[in-house]
């Protein structure tokens, strides 16, 4: 009996544990968020402080209940930055991404002729 109670005790503490460090993180991302969203929409005042005049307590508030629902949050987002890693990465190449794609390389074979001196002749070549 003794030893269920500890071993419960010990879950409760260690669920409390990471529901305090998932608040935390959650509460800092939100902060961050909210920062330069103020920073953007009221360029004529300090946002760290218009944070915490407005925007402090729906970031505690919001870090709280991420940290409450840790066991299925921390899951969540974890599978949220795979897949998104997973859907983002490398993406085939637009017709305008392939066009700059290859505007950057003549322009960059232009300035490898002309540094080697090579780009009079190249057109000098082409007339005769």
């Amino acid at each position: 009996m003794l030893v269920s109670l500890l071993v419960l005790l010990l879950m409760f503490l260690g669920y409390l544990t990471v529901a305090l460090l998932t608040a935390r993180v959650a509460y800092g991302m939100e902060r961050a968020r909210i920062i330069e969203q103020e920073r953007d929409w009221h360029t004529d005042e300090d946002p760290v402080e218009r944070f915490r005049e407005q925007g402090q307590s729906v970031a505690a508030t919001t870090g709280f209940l991420y940290g409450f629902a840790w066991p299925v949050v921390i899951p969540g987002y974890l599978f949220y930055r795979c897949a998104t890693l997973v859907i983002t990465r490398r993406p085939s190449p637009t017709p305008y991404e392939r066009a700059l794609r290859a505007e950057r390389l003549d322009e960059r074979i232009r300035e490898l002729e002309e540094s080697l001196g090579m780009r009079g002749q190249a057109h000098g070549q082409a007339d005769h």
